[in-house]
């Protein structure tokens, strides 16, 4: 088996027909095997931890596997989330004005990222998610009260102004969630 740190929270692995074979994999999917069982992915986690430090123990994950035509697969393994409950920061103080913020997300786990981070600082506002045209991800919030209480995003998307978007988004986008955009997507 050898791998590959895509980054902090993805890894690729590529299996040899051997591996397939040592971990009860089914690589062929067009053979209309059925799906290996979690105690496979477990195993190959708990061997990956060992070998360059990707621990994925307590997080949930999302895996992709291709089959290859030598008999092994690549897998790649993404974890969902990065903080736990006591990672969490204070809770954010709420202010009564709701004006909302609209931020863009190029990719679909740093807006679960995002809302994850949101969860576990116990933000209670509305929100909302769309992807445009473009596949662009869309996160609209009412503001939490707290000066800054969103300035962590900036690391995971951009910030753009709600009243410029909102408009362009019904022809130009779909609905992720139209409510508590938030709660749902920090569960995926």
């Amino acid at each position: 088996m050898e791998w590959i740190r895509i980054s902090q929270n993805k890894l690729k692995l590529m299996l040899t027909a051997e591996d397939v074979r040592r971990y009860a994999l089914s690589a062929d999917a067009e053979a209309g095997e059925t799906v290996p069982d979690k105690s496979a992915f477990r195993a190959i986690l708990t061997d990956v931890r060992g070998m360059c430090g990707f621990d994925a123990a307590e997080d949930k994950v999302y895996i992709q596997m291709y089959p290859s035509k030598e008999g092994g697969c690549e897998l790649f393994v993404t974890r969902m989330g990065l903080l736990t409950l006591k990672d969490a920061a204070p809770a954010l103080p709420v202010r009564h004005r709701a004006e909302p913020a609209a931020f863009c997300f190029e990719e679909t786990d740093d807006l679960l990222t995002v809302c994850r981070v949101l969860v576990t600082r116990r933000y209670r506002g509305k929100s909302a998610a769309w992807q445009d045209e473009k596949g662009r991800f869309w996160l609209f919030l009412t503001e939490s009260g707290a000066r800054g209480a969103f300035d962590f995003i900036g690391e995971f998307g951009r910030r753009l102004p709600a009243v410029d978007v909102l408009p362009f988004l019904p022809e130009h986008g779909r609905p992720i969630c139209r409510e508590r955009a938030v709660e749902t997507l920090a569960n995926i």
